[in-house]
């Protein structure tokens, strides 16, 4: 455990420069407090970048709004998005979503109107009204007007540049090594480049979180969860807005680049590639100018997933001047993260 003195007047310390750092970044400063990202590449380089950035209701099951933070997160989100002054991608085109068995379908939209959410059930003739390029189309079909995709890295920056307009500091390529203490709690943290000082050091670099944690001896329980976010080229729009069937999880990122997102099956070992291949051959079985679709490239990133599902925003236990914060889906979640975090180290 390594020891150093650090002073109350020292900036916070946001280890990470994703959508949950930037968002958290950008809160802090724009309250007033003095504000240090570190990022070990640059901004969204990680799994934010990698995100299919679907924002809305029919993402998840209704069950999950019971969570305080994800019943706000819509909210929140349209709140940040008309405080940010840059572009950042957003398509606000709605989702429509089925799955393999009708019945599910159906339970889905009454368990989300049961809540009050906008969503309702779409006929076969009404989901291909939506959309004209679907080849088949489910007997019924959820759908959400509302829910819309942005571009994650372009929304991740445009959060750091608001932040650094309100007084952060941004430092890209420094990669921290371990948390430091001065014996009572964590006063700051080693870097490649040496110490540098906090007041409280605020971890946000997702699935990095426990073995930072781990440097002074603390416990973090997040798993990674492994997932492929997939880019091809349209000569043209191919969906108008969010679709998510059986076979797959599809969107215009912009006019000429469809962007997938496929789980990674358990003991899958034959790389991304074969992922966007099987992904691509549903595309072009589904889609009108299907045919016309070229992979650009896959990744597969691990998404850090709190080891009860629930958001983990909090001091670290036992510890002083440790603050976690770590959600999926991060995104969804960002105005709603940053705002709470803002209010708890006020």
């Amino acid at each position: 455990m390594s020891r150093i003195n650090g002073r109350e007047d020292d900036p916070i310390l946001v280890i990470g420069a994703g959508v949950v750092g930037a968002s958290i970044a950008y809160h802090l400063a724009r309250s007033g407090r003095r504000v240090t990202v570190l990022e070990r590449n640059s901004a969204a380089d990680g799994v934010t970048g990698k995100s299919f950035a679907w924002i809305g209701f029919a993402k998840s099951a209704a069950e999950a709004y019971s969570d305080r933070l994800r019943g706000r997160a819509a909210e929140e989100f349209d709140r940040l998005q008309r405080e940010l002054a840059e572009p950042v991608g957003l398509r606000r085109r709605g989702a429509i979503t089925w799955e393999a068995v009708e019945a599910e379908t159906r339970e889905f939209v009454d368990a989300h109107r049961a809540l009050g959410h906008p969503i309702s059930l779409l006929s076969r003739e009404d989901v291909l009204a939506r959309e004209p390029g679907l080849l088949e189309a489910p007997k019924v079909a959820a759908y959400a007007p509302g829910d819309l995709g942005v571009d994650p890295v372009a929304f991740t920056r445009a959060l750091l540049r608001a932040a650094e307009e309100n007084g952060a500091t941004v430092r890209s390529g420094t990669d921290v090594l371990s948390l430091l203490t001065d014996g009572t709690g964590v006063r700051g943290v080693s870097t490649a480049h040496g110490p540098v000082l906090g007041s409280t050091v605020v971890l946000a670099a997702g699935t990095g979180i426990p073995g930072l944690a781990a440097s002074i001896g603390a416990a973090v329980e997040i798993d990674s969860s492994p997932c492929c976010l997939i880019r091809y080229s349209t000569p043209y729009p191919l969906v108008n807005g969010i679709l998510s069937g059986p076979d797959f999880e599809i969107r215009q990122l912009d006019d000429t680049t469809l962007i997938a997102a496929e789980d990674v099956p358990e003991g899958f070992e034959d790389g991304p590639r074969e992922l966007a291949r099987r992904t691509l051959r549903a595309i072009r079985g589904l889609l009108a100018g299907g045919n016309e679709v070229e992979l650009l490239d896959a990744v597969i990133a691990g998404r850090p997933i709190p080891r009860d599902g629930r958001p983990l925003l909090g001091y670290a236990e036992g510890v002083s001047g440790l603050y976690v914060a770590a959600a999926h889906p991060a995104l969804i979640l960002s105005g709603a993260i940053g705002s709470h975090v803002a209010q708890e180290l006020a």
